[in-house]
């Protein structure tokens, strides 16, 4: 599990993908982001968790999100990710 706090935007982006892109190259049958630290999320932000969620898928692995903020909730629903996604409450 991962934890992410404060602001997921294009500053702190690129360093998410990095660690997702060592945790996914794993063979970790799940791996869970819990998102409920998190204040604030851009489409730099959101890129990476549909990037993060298309490898899993490819690799047989399974992504979670959970306990996304109401904003991020939001933002699934806004983008036609919440189905998509797997999100946990």
């Amino acid at each position: 599990m991962l934890a992410l706090f404060g602001e997921l935007d294009v500053v702190s982006a690129p360093k998410l993908q990095e660690t997702l892109d060592r945790v996914l190259s794993r063979p970790h049958a799940r791996v869970m982001l819990d998102l409920n630290g998190l204040r604030f999320v851009d489409s730099a932000g959101v890129s990476v968790l549909i990037k993060a969620k298309q490898r899993a898928d490819t690799d047989g692995q399974t992504l979670v999100l959970r306990r996304p903020t109401e904003q991020l909730e939001r933002v699934f629903a806004l983008v036609g990710l919440a189905d998509w996604l797997a999100v946990e409450g």
